[in-house]
């Protein structure tokens, strides 16, 4: 079935909170900095989940991760 929708896609935000829902897992990987705080801009065009990062100096910093689905294509 080709997709009507695109601004954002259901598959985008799904894609989204699933990404969301590692959190766990990517702090687990990226020791010793730790995610403080997720933020999730779903409603946005192309979807995007804000990871705020502390690293073992204190200082913070922002990983985005944006999600984008191409468009279905004739093949």
């Amino acid at each position: 079935m080709k997709t009507l929708l695109y601004n954002p896609s259901t598959l985008e935000v799904k894609f989204a909170k699933a990404i969301e829902n590692l959190t766990k897992s990517f702090e687990e990987k990226i020791k010793p900095n730790k995610i403080v705080a997720v933020d999730k801009k779903l409603k946005d065009d192309n979807p995007k989940v804000i990871f705020k990062i502390e690293d073992k100096e204190g200082d913070s910093h922002e990983i985005v991760i944006q999600i984008i689905q191409r468009m279905d294509e004739d093949y």
